[in-house]
């Protein structure tokens, strides 16, 4: 029976077991698919995004006329990313150009005057820097002569994911119903 043989993240379906990359011990084995490599590339910028919380830390609401609202907290804010499509978070940051595990710790600073007799929130919203970044499949086969997978020709992109960088912090104050 034929043997499997793992090969980058793939192991090719076998009744035999498995082997360790390398050499393939069973000449039945070539010709027969493998997954060459898995990667993930192209990591570019495509926007930002603003993001309102609706807790506490993030926002304050009072009365006017002639008065003042003002947050002043410190908050842990995360860059993050979508899915791992199962590589590490190194990969990923590796590929769109900054950590995306980073959690810092920022403050909350804004103070707004109240002009007119009526309620209003002062609200806190962090601003991210989104890039994508696109995760490939190399097909292959068994090369007899070679003993290992060889890819087939050009990768093909599997999917796409998010990461999220924190940049700045963004500060609203919107007027609610007169007293």
């Amino acid at each position: 029976m034929g043997t499997a043989a793992a090969v980058g993240l793939a192991v090719l379906p076998g009744s035999g077991g498995q082997q360790a990359a390398g050499r393939v011990s069973n000449t039945k084995a070539a010709g027969l698919p493998c997954k060459a490599e898995r990667f993930v590339k192209n990591g570019r910028f495509v926007g930002t995004q603003k993001t309102w919380p609706n807790e506490g830390a993030w926002r304050v609401s009072g009365w006017g006329p002639d008065s003042t609202l003002e947050i002043r907290k410190i908050v842990q804010i995360s860059n993050s990313v979508s899915a791992t499509f199962g590589f590490t978070h190194r990969d990923i940051s590796a590929a769109v150009g900054f950590d995306v595990t980073k959690t810092e710790a920022t403050e909350l600073a804004h103070t707004a005057s109240l002009k007119k007799k009526a309620h209003y929130t002062l609200r806190a919203g962090a601003v991210y820097k989104l890039y994508k970044f696109d995760i490939y499949e190399d097909d292959g086969h068994i090369d007899e002569a070679l003993g290992r997978c060889v890819p087939n020709g050009r990768p093909l992109r599997m999917t796409t994911g998010t990461a999220k960088k924190f940049w700045t912090l963004d500060y609203r104050l919107t007027k609610g119903r007169k007293a």
